[in-house]
């Protein structure tokens, strides 16, 4: 004999199929997700959005000028406006470099992923065209797949990046490993081929 589903899961059944009649005004969704930004879930999304050639770029920048400092104490001691301003070099960029973390976190908050008010509550709706995000404060922006300039993913999250700070964060808790998989490879397919412009 089946077991009968409990209150919880018909409730949570009934909100799924609502909210898929609801998520069909943007068209045919292939996968719909809601979750709370929140601190935590930011974090994470800087982790991906903040791109690692940039922390490479500020490594060599200290490196360099560390090494040019160095050589200008040698060779040239009496350049105090030269080594003044390799110094500062030196210290912006190692600390930058250091605090890595809330660097991104701070480059995440200025982008569409940072919070918002005291709701943070979104949901996402993807199609074949479009990502949709509906948000803090009744807000729905639609990202065309046309605009897509990259995805980054990890096993918690993926961040879409838009470009011009316009970002959507893809936690993966709310949905099934599967889904989650399948959401990570459609994005790298519709990501512009390298070289194609």
């Amino acid at each position: 004999m089946a077991k009968k589903p409990s209150a919880k899961a018909r409730k949570a059944n009934e909100e799924a199929v609502r909210q898929s009649k609801l998520d069909e005004k943007y068209g045919k969704p292939l996968f719909s997700l809601t979750y709370d930004m929140n601190e935590y879930e930011l974090a994470r999304a800087a982790n991906l959005y903040g791109p690692d050639r940039m922390k490479d770029i500020f490594n060599g920048a200290a490196i360099l000028s560390l090494a040019l400092l160095i050589l200008v104490l040698v060779t040239m001691s009496e350049n105090i406006v030269l080594t003044i301003a390799l110094l500062v070099i030196a210290v912006i960029t190692s600390s930058i470099t250091t605090s890595w973390s809330r660097f991104a976190t701070f480059l995440a908050r200025k982008s569409t992923l940072g919070l918002v008010g005291e709701d943070n509550r979104r949901h996402i709706v993807v199609t074949e065209e479009k990502v949709v995000e509906e948000g803090p404060d009744d807000r729905v922006v639609e990202y065309p797949l046309s605009e897509l300039k990259h995805s980054r993913s990890s096993n918690e999250a993926t961040v879409v990046d838009f470009g011009n700070k316009r970002c959507v964060y893809i936690p993966r808790a709310p949905m099934s490993e599967g889904r989650y998989q399948a959401l990570v490879r459609f994005f790298i397919d519709h990501e512009p081929k390298k070289g194609k412009r």
